[in-house]
């Protein structure tokens, strides 16, 4: 290859689009050599040596170039990208902050700083960053794709499902951002379109690592088990994706019983990362595999680990949920007293309990899933997996300018009542096509703080409470990755979960008695010791006729592939007691609250 004669920068530009890497570089440093002064040239030369996979000596140019334009902030933001191909993560980031010192509404910059502040652990600006780059640059993908999973880290689904409105439109991307944003899909349970788009990319070579693994991972989630391990046999793991890949190994070892294997790849992995909030699933991971080993000691130590990762987290994003007196579950605090019951106006157009959906509640880890499940295998009733859709019902009261729910309640007329079940009906719609006849199963664990809005809305709706020995419940909490900041600051400590217990109960037992609501009352223990006593009593409290189509759940859940919930994975195994009495091998722990504890295990009729 001869140098050429007059080089230009269009010529330089036509040859790093067409990937003439070697060159576009000597086309450039033609250039320079007749024009020391041309800054284009030396940009151009600077982007050729980093796709050429040489960020040293990209990194050097951009200095220079800063030198020469030191009020340029595009000289600065692109030292930070050639910085951090290079490994230095502290040197990027002040490079990006004194671009952007420049210019404040860069919108590439914005989201580069937001990639670095994503990797380093902090969610909360990385978050801020990608929403003010999506608001500058609406069309640009990279906010979009990495802005959603910060906000779903920051408790705010509604504005991730916004980021990604319409993605299924979209073009390829590019191996990368279309990895990447397959990644945020799955978050967001978007797992079909996750599928589509890793099995379109499998076809990139050089993708096809990343491709493979994320691929594993969604098939993990579905319960397609033999089918993720497969994926990562056959696919050869570049060294940038082997943590990725061993977190998938970890899950599936312990998918598989194998604890030792999955507590030695979980370890790897820990020892690799920083400790920062993006890390705390695998220490909740890494404590339930001690669990499975019948440590507890060691399970306790790992869970406080991850919950300490957790609360550095909330402390940043909402401080006063750590204060002493805060209460998580706060609407606990707004009872509907039988005085203003008393003024409630009885609605003649109130469906029937068949035209109503069935409300599965519960605290959490009580069975609502299991329950859930059960439902679903019947022809005649559809699931919606968990929505907090009468969280919508209640936001819509409170708009209307009947802020003081649930005393607002009280004055909500019979055409008021009917608009508030058209808004439940229309957010249905959204994830549902509910057939004629079909009933609804709307699952959701915390309606047992609804219980006011469901009794108001739906009066003659029958309801499931899932029960399960308070202890169990209050280890299984304590032992899950939640990502509401709320939720996660209740289950930090065991004080905390067992008050938060105690009050919800207390809150659904009052209320269940002023109502006189529809209320099957469900032990998760006895379902176990007695599965067709159960289904009867269930059967009899909906109408249901073809009982029998309940007991194929497992076979339904299997064939249905991805459960939103935490529970995904157990409820398609056969029913057992593994999870029963568990709290026994931590009682030590457990001791302090029984106390508070006790009265609602008199009440269940559970062991105190």
């Amino acid at each position: 290859m001869t140098e050429p004669n007059t080089p230009s920068i269009e010529s330089i530009v036509e040859c790093l689009q067409t990937n003439r890497l070697a060159e576009s570089e000597l086309r450039a440093r033609a250039l320079i050599g007749q024009e020391p002064g041309n800054t284009d040239a030396m940009v151009l030369l600077a982007i050729s040596l980093l796709m050429q996979g040489r960020p040293t000596e990209a990194a050097d140019l951009h200095r220079e170039l800063i030198v020469r334009q030191p009020g340029e902030s595009t000289h600065y933001n692109n030292l930070g990208t050639a910085l951090l191909e290079s490994g230095d993560l502290d040197g990027a980031e002040q490079a990006y902050r004194r671009g952007l010192a420049l210019n404040a509404k860069d919108a590439g910059a914005l989201a580069s700083l937001g990639a670095l502040r994503w990797q380093r652990g902090d969610v909360i600006e990385t978050r801020d960053l990608m929403l003010a780059a999506w608001r500058l640059d609406p069309e640009m993908p990279e906010p979009r794709i990495y802005g959603a999973p910060a906000c779903i880290a920051c408790g705010e689904p509604e504005m991730a499902a916004r980021l990604l409105e319409q993605c299924e439109k979209w073009p390829f991307l590019g191996p990368t951002l279309e990895a990447d944003l397959c990644a945020t899909l799955m978050q967001m349970d978007r797992n079909d379109e996750a599928e589509r788009r890793l099995r379109a990319l499998l076809r990139h070579p050089q993708a096809e690592s990343i491709a493979s693994v994320r691929l594993a991972a969604l098939m993990e989630r579905i319960n397609r088990l033999d089918e993720a391990e497969s994926a990562l046999a056959r696919a050869s793991i570049s060294a940038s994706d082997m943590h990725e890949a061993q977190l998938v190994r970890a899950r599936l070892a312990s998918r598989r019983g194998r604890y030792q294997e999955a507590i030695g790849l979980y370890n790897d992995v820990l020892d690799s990362s920083g400790d920062n909030v993006a890390s705390a699933d695998a220490w909740f991971a890494l404590a339930k595999a001690h669990d499975g080993m019948g440590d507890a000691a060691l399970a306790m130590q790992t869970l406080r680990k991850a919950h300490e990762l957790q609360l550095l987290h909330v402390g940043r994003l909402a401080p006063d949920l750590l204060a002493p007196d805060s209460n998580p579950l706060n609407i606990v605090e707004y009872p509907v007293v039988e005085e203003v019951y008393r003024r409630w106006q009885v609605d003649p157009a109130a469906p029937s309990a068949e035209q109503s959906p069935i409300f599965i509640v519960g605290f959490p880890r009580s069975g609502t899933t299991l329950l859930e499940q059960m439902l679903d295998a019947h022809p005649g009733i559809r699931a919606m997996d968990e929505r907090a859709f009468l969280q919508n019902v209640i936001a819509k009261v409170q708009e209307a300018g009947k802020e003081n729910y649930p005393d607002n309640l009280d004055r909500l007329n019979p055409a008021d009542l009917q608009g508030l079940r058209e808004v439940y009906w229309k957010c249905v719609e959204g994830v549902l096509d509910l057939r004629a006849g079909e009933r609804l199963v709307d699952k959701n664990p915390l309606n047992i703080l609804r219980l006011p809005i469901i009794h108001r809305i739906f009066p003659n709706a029958r309801i499931i409470l899932a029960l399960r020995h308070p202890c169990d419940v209050l280890l299984s909490n304590y032992m899950q990755c939640f990502t509401a900041p709320a939720y996660q600051v209740l289950c930090s400590s065991f004080e905390r979960l067992a008050r938060g217990y105690a009050e919800s109960m207390d809150f659904w037992t009052e209320h269940a008695r002023l109502f006189n609501a529809n209320i099957l009352e469900l032990r998760y223990e006895d379902m176990l010791d007695d599965f067709d006593a159960s289904l009867e009593r269930i059967a009899n409290h909906l109408g249901l006729e073809d009982r029998n189509a309940l007991r194929g759940f497992q076979e339904h859940a299997r064939a249905k592939g991805f459960i939103s919930t935490p529970s995904y994975a157990q409820v398609v195994e056969p029913l057992n007691k593994k999870a029963v009495g568990r709290w026994h091998r931590y009682r030590d722990v457990l001791a302090p609250v029984l106390p508070v504890l006790k009265p609602a295990m008199e009440r269940w009729g559970y062991e105190v």
